[in-house]
């Protein structure tokens, strides 16, 4: 069977790590590169902490050499240049690694799937040669309510955040197959069920 090449996204608490976890149990042969754990690891790299440094200042790291995520969070969402500056130097880097990720799972006996979980997927016109890209929706009151609940963010910051994404409306307009994520689990299991067994089985 060919392997299947996928991008998946959605807005920020509308469940991709679920749909994630869901797809994993529902096939294990799926590989997942999950680009917001490979930036994780790129800001911990030398060669990006310096350039991240020059951009922001030294404030970008706490004194044990993490990142500061609150700092810079607030720093990117109240300048949208610095933003556009730090996303054109980590998402070539992330492409980079998610091709690698691609190349090692075109080669593993068995893999059914490689499933990219990109966030900014269509904001950064994320190319990797997929065959289609899923998108994982909820309403925005729900995406609001969800984010406030799991994070405790204000009202503001929630704003903040969102506006900073497309709107889920217009993700699901560029997506080839939509999941709604409003009920309960077993409802977004059974469309990934579906998904599965009606096109990569």
């Amino acid at each position: 069977m060919t392997m299947r090449v996928l991008g998946l996204t959605g807005g920020i608490a509308t469940g991709k790590s679920t749909c994630v976890e869901i797809l994993r149990s529902l096939d294990p042969h799926i590989v997942i590169f999950d680009a917001d754990q490979c930036v994780a690891e790129l800001y911990q790299r030398a060669d990006v902490a310096a350039a991240l440094v020059r951009l922001v200042g030294e404030s970008a790291y706490l004194e044990n050499a993490e990142l500061n995520r609150a700092y810079l969070r607030e720093r990117m969402f109240a300048e949208p240049e610095l933003r556009r500056e730090i996303q054109n130097l980590i998402h070539p880097l992330v492409r980079k690694e998610c091709l690698v990720s691609l190349e090692i799972a075109s080669k593993t006996i068995g893999t059914t799937s490689f499933i990219a979980d990109v966030p900014l997927l269509f904001e950064g016109a994320f190319d990797f040669g997929q065959d289609a890209n899923l998108v994982v929706t909820v309403s925005r009151e729900t995406q609001e309510q969800r984010l406030m609940m799991r994070s405790g963010f204000d009202v503001a910051t929630v704003h903040a955040i969102l506006e900073a994404q497309l709107p889920i409306s217009h993700k699901e307009k560029c997506a080839d197959v939509v999941f709604w994520n409003e009920g309960p689990k077993y409802v977004l299991e059974a469309q990934l069920k579906r998904f599965i067994e009606n096109n990569y089985r």
